[in-house]
């Protein structure tokens, strides 16, 4: 009896032994987690502890492309462990390449230096002598997509299908490398639309301000120049129509319409409205090949050359965070009237990438294209 009574003793005891050493296990367990976690929190808060970050933007101050840098960068320390002192200093020249140039050859790469500024796709996929940069060896941090759009004086097109008709039309342009000239050029002779090339005003503003003159009669503007200038100036007043937005791609040919442009259409959509018929041909195929290379980042964020992985990833966690902050989207709306679209890193590392990729006849053709103007 003693002994058949103590059994369910012992196996009480040896169930309680057993559980207090699951628990045991398990408090040992999130102890060294926690400890490990902590200790890795520590390391990545300290990275940039006490430091400063340097922003380098090639344009003059200012511009538009300075102004969205420093406003990106009131935000950007807040978001980066450790809140580092952020700084904006400016390297304009060689149409914007100097910067690119210095930050492949010069700038330190220790994570405390970082290029903002607009890229050039066309001038890396055309190899032009002044890019020495090669944007596929630094690490992309993160980008803006600055959508653009296109519209036309009504003095000759009061409908967008007159357009294929119409005579004399002059579209007026900067440099005809750039992404407004190239996407305007490739979109107009894709649609078969007669008109004359203008190039050489030094900015957008002065593009516009010509159309206003009635010197030129189209325009590829940015979508910020439109909703502050041309639509209450020139469209709201019946003096131009919006013609279409030059839509986001990918670097399989994929196109998107944008979705901060929601009463304009996309160019397909024009192309549509206007043919009847989806766009096809040897034009709109470079029009789609070149659209991701040279339009979805316009404001890149980059690394020098072999830049540490740990502040790259930090700065890329950090990039995100600014532009789902509200209240930066709300000086963003302040500024532009709408948030930029974000390209996130993995879409535009594939897109630097492409840029040194380009098949011969790619090549041939826009060389000869651009050459033809200059």
């Amino acid at each position: 009896m003693l002994f058949g009574q103590e059994k369910p003793h012992r196996y009480l005891v040896s169930k309680v032994f057993f559980s207090l050493m699951l628990l045991k296990t398990f408090v040992v367990s999130v102890f060294l987690s926690l400890i490990i976690g902590s200790s890795a929190g520590a390391q990545e808060s300290t990275y940039y502890q006490g430091k400063t970050l340097t922003i380098y933007v090639g344009r003059t101050p200012g511009s538009g492309a300075d102004l969205a840098a420093r406003v990106f960068a009131q935000f950007w320390s807040q978001y980066i462990p450790g809140e580092p002192t952020v700084v904006v200093r400016n390297l304009p020249g060689g149409g914007g390449t100097r910067v690119w140039n210095y930050g492949a050859e010069v700038a330190p790469n220790d994570g405390l230096h970082v290029l903002f500024s607009p890229t050039n796709g066309a001038a890396a996929v055309l190899k032009e002598p002044g890019l020495r940069a090669d944007f596929s060896t630094m690490p992309f941090v993160g980008g803006l997509l600055s959508p653009n759009m296109a519209y036309i004086r009504t003095e000759k097109v009061s409908s967008p299908d007159q357009l294929l008709s119409a005579q004399g039309l002059r579209f007026g342009g900067q440099n005809p490398a750039l992404r407004f000239d190239l996407l305007g050029r490739l979109a107009l002779d894709a649609l078969g639309v007669e008109y004359q090339y203008v190039t050489g005003f030094p900015g957008g503003a002065d593009v516009f301000n010509a159309i206003r003159r009635s010197e030129v009669d189209i325009q590829v503007a940015s979508l910020g120049l439109y909703r502050f200038s041309i639509e209450p100036t020139l469209v709201d007043e019946g003096l131009a129509i919006p013609l279409w937005h030059n839509p986001s791609a990918d670097t399989e040919g994929n196109v998107m319409a944008l979705d901060v442009v929601p009463d304009i259409p996309s160019y397909m959509e024009f192309y549509r409205n206007v043919h009847g018929r989806d766009p096809s041909g040897e034009i709109y195929e470079m029009y789609k090949w070149i659209l991701p290379r040279v339009n979805n980042i316009v404001y890149a964020a980059l690394l020098p050359p072999g830049a540490p992985e740990e502040p790259t990833r930090i700065l890329r966690e950090s990039f995100v965070s600014v532009t789902n902050d509200p209240s930066y989207q709300a000086e963003e709306q302040t500024m532009y009237g709408f948030s930029l679209p974000l390209i996130g890193a993995e879409e535009g590392t594939e897109i630097l990438r492409s840029l040194y990729d380009v098949p011969d006849e790619v090549a041939s053709f826009l060389k000869a294209y651009i050459d033809e103007v200059r």
